[in-house]
């Protein structure tokens, strides 16, 4: 009797186990987070799951308490905070159906296709030395900012839903007060080259640039010394160098 009472506990045993497990196999993925790291992408698939070429390689980075820094090659850095819920990921601006998620590789899944994630170690192994601060000079002269302005890099300081083509900077020509008793002139990505959509009254003196023309703007000097310049406008951080 003892005996066929033991079994019987061990059947009843084993079956609740067995019904524990399958039932936490069915359930949602209850992890809100991504895995923090540098990450990197290393294939790119369409919706037919064959493999495409491309050339804007998407790179992320997940750091502790759902913030992220994400940006496509040569393209604006976005930082911000994400969301995670039942494998739907939400950058803001960006969104994503997470179909692989491990410690070593990540793949999402958009309305145009598919991208393979893996870690980006490419410069981990490096020794790096911190340079000095740089001190900067916020005396802002016209006369020493004259040149030929191209943004080689653009980061966007908030968050943002989408970005505008027409308003988004892609060359500052300081003339000095040369142009119609202007001192420059403001091309946005979208403009020809020899229609530009704003030009530069002034250098008022809180160190912005008044603009006017197809809107008006005031665009934020933070610096302009070591052949480099640095813009601030509406969310947005342009660095230029003056490319011979």
């Amino acid at each position: 009797m003892r005996c066929r009472l033991s079994v019987l506990i061990s059947i009843i045993i084993i079956g609740l186990v067995a019904f524990s497990g399958t039932a936490s196999a069915g359930g949602k993925s209850t992890s809100k987070s991504l895995p923090v790291n540098r990450w990197r992408e290393i294939k790119r698939f369409d919706l037919d799951s064959a493999e495409v070429p491309f050339y804007d390689t998407m790179f992320v980075r997940i750091k502790p308490k759902q913030v992220f820094s994400y940006h496509n090659k040569d393209a604006f850095v976005y930082n911000g905070t994400y969301t995670l819920e039942d494998k739907e990921l939400d950058f803001g601006y960006a969104k994503f159906h997470i179909l692989l998620k491990k410690p070593s590789r990540m793949e999402f899944q958009d309305a145009k296709g598919y991208y393979l994630f893996a870690i980006d170690s490419s410069d981990t192994l490096r020794t790096i030395v911190l340079p000095k601060a740089e001190v900067i000079d916020t005396n802002f002269v016209v006369d020493k900012m004259i040149g030929h302005w191209t943004a080689y890099k653009r980061i966007a300081t908030k968050q943002l839903q989408s970005v505008d083509r027409s308003t988004q900077i892609k060359t500052v020509i300081i003339t000095g007060p040369s142009t119609g008793g202007k001192i420059g002139l403001v091309f946005s990505d979208a403009d020809k080259a020899d229609e530009p959509s704003w030009t530069i009254n002034s250098l008022d003196g809180s160190a912005n640039f008044i603009c006017e023309g197809k809107s008006k703007r005031s665009i934020k000097i933070e610096k302009c010394q070591g052949g480099e310049m640095i813009l601030e406008d509406d969310g947005i951080k342009y660095y230029f160098k003056q490319f011979k």
